[in-house]
């Protein structure tokens, strides 16, 4: 019983170390708090994607006009030779006619032939007879004619006959020949008239193969100038879409970004409060320190000791950071909401310090160290001159109008 005992407890030690080694391994996951610079990096990675993908649609409309001008260069030229082709079947039908007008006269001439071939062969034919006649009776002559006559009446009329038919059939010998003489003459005008009509006819034929199958190239091109306009069109379409995208994409940072100004409302002092200080000049009308005329002081001086640290009073983004004007070294710094803060006569640097801590564009945090105290600028001595603007904005915080610091900064030093 009592090893058992010591058994069961040896177990459970060994689940208790082993629970306990496990559960102080185990890894805890660390989340960091995002910040303004995290969010001001996606915005500029989104104004990059947002350029590149604009850069990308103005490309795609110039590819789709430089499409549209094409497909109607070949709709163009497609309707020209749709209209030659209707010229060319105009006078292609007109051939036709024509043609069949010289089968018709070929057919008559071919009917005449026939004809003359007829006559011809029957002239052949007497004119055989007639020379059988001749050969058959040897070569009659007056004599043989005078003395084969009953009386000179009979002699007269036989001379005669022969006569007769001897010029008939000279005559004949000469029609027969005239007649194929003239056949000859229709059929190689017909032969020449035809060949020379075939030969036009085929090349008209040609001409309008060519135009069908240029027809049929530049419908081709225009149907692909169409299908690809239809493939840029719906990739400028889904650009369009992306583009929206980023921009509901960035302005739900830049809404991120204010609350996270808003969240960090509280001004801090903006100068190191460690050493000793005082405000010389507030807000509102006060005598000019330099020509003691009555001016206007648009924000309030702190005096104090050359290369004390100035600080940023909120969250923000940096504008500018140079010299300005009466300001000298100046630096701004837009809060979000319209509120912007000025920090003006900043150090020189020649004390080897650089003369900014920051530069434009720059996101910095509350008390965060932007430049050093210093006299630059329309200045009587070291001092911070420090404004805040309302109304302003990012890009131009001059068309702000200036306010009494004193309105958010710690009473402490009023």
């Amino acid at each position: 019983m009592k090893k058992t005992l010591k058994r069961l407890l040896a177990v459970l030690l060994c689940f208790t170390v082993t629970f306990g080694v496990y559960s102080k391994t185990a890894p805890t996951e660390v989340v960091e708090a995002r910040t303004i610079q995290d969010v001001e990096k996606e915005i500029d990675e989104y104004n990059k994607e947002l350029k590149k993908l604009k850069a990308e649609r103005e490309k795609i409309a110039g590819e789709i006009s430089s499409i549209e001008d094409q497909s109607s260069a070949n709709l163009d030229l497609i309707k020209q030779y749709q209209q030659d082709i209707e010229a060319l079947e105009l006078e292609i039908s007109i051939n036709e006619a024509i043609k069949e007008s010289y089968d018709l006269k070929r057919a008559d001439v071919i009917s005449q032939i026939a004809i003359y071939e007829e006559d011809r062969e029957y002239r052949v034919s007497m004119l055989k007879k007639l020379m059988q006649f001749v050969y058959e009776n040897g070569d009659i002559n007056a004599f043989q004619l005078l003395f084969g006559s009953n009386n000179l009446s009979d002699f007269l009329n036989r001379k005669e006959n022969l006569n007769d038919i001897m010029t008939a059939a000279n005559q004949l010998i000469k029609d027969v020949e005239k007649s194929l003489a003239e056949l000859e003459i229709l059929d190689a005008e017909l032969a020449a008239t035809q060949s020379q009509y075939d030969s036009y006819v085929t090349e008209l034929e040609t001409a309008r193969l060519n135009l069908d199958t240029r027809i049929k190239e530049f419908e081709t091109i225009a149907g692909a100038l169409n299908l690809n306009k239809d493939d840029l069109s719906s990739k400028y379409s889904n650009l369009n879409s992306e583009i929206n995208k980023v921009r509901e994409k960035i302005e739900e940072l830049e809404e991120e970004r204010e609350e996270m100004f808003n969240s960090n409302a509280e001004f801090c002092w903006p100068t190191d409060t460690s050493v000793k200080l005082r405000v010389s000049s507030f807000f509102g009308w006060r005598k000019d320190p330099i020509n003691g005329s009555k001016a206007w002081h648009n924000g309030i001086d702190i005096a104090t000791a050359r290369g004390t640290a100035i600080y940023a009073v909120r969250d923000g983004i940096v504008t500018r950071a140079d010299w300005f004007s009466g300001y000298g070294n100046c630096v701004i710094i837009y809060h979000g909401n319209g509120i912007s803060t000025l920090y003006g006569h900043c150090d020189d640097g020649r004390n080897g310090r650089p003369t900014f801590e920051v530069k434009v564009g720059q996101t910095v945090k509350r008390g965060q160290v932007i430049a050093y105290v210093g006299t630059t600028g329309r200045s009587t001595g070291y001092h911070l001159h420090f404004s805040v603007m309302d109304n302003a904005t990012a890009s131009n915080a001059f068309s702000a109008s200036y306010i009494d610091p004193y309105l958010y900064l710690p009473d402490i030093y009023r």
